[in-house]
């Protein structure tokens, strides 16, 4: 388990396995998901029970925008998630 004091975009990006980041992001989004805020952004919701995370991100960001300092930290947990399966996924692959 990674240090509770991290920001999740940085334990995000230091897990190690596709599972590891899978149950990471379902920690934060049942953290996240009582924030009545992100609802608006029209199939949040939706693309994080699918694990679709750069759904998710997009969402937030057309709903609010990319530099929304409200939503920053969600958007900076969504990428990290994102850059992390792209990594965890070249290393299976490669």
């Amino acid at each position: 388990m990674s240090d509770p004091h991290l920001s999740w975009a940085v334990r995000a990006s230091r897990v190690d396995t596709s599972a590891a980041l899978d149950h990471l992001m379902d920690d934060w989004y049942n953290r996240v998901k009582a924030d009545r805020g992100l609802h608006a952004a029209i199939g949040f919701d939706s693309y994080m029970e699918r694990g679709a995370w750069d759904s998710a991100k997009h969402s937030i960001e057309r709903t609010y925008g990319r530099s929304n300092r409200e939503h920053r930290q969600t958007l900076d947990t969504l990428a990290a998630a994102i850059q992390s399966r792209r990594i965890l996924t070249h290393r299976l692959v490669g």
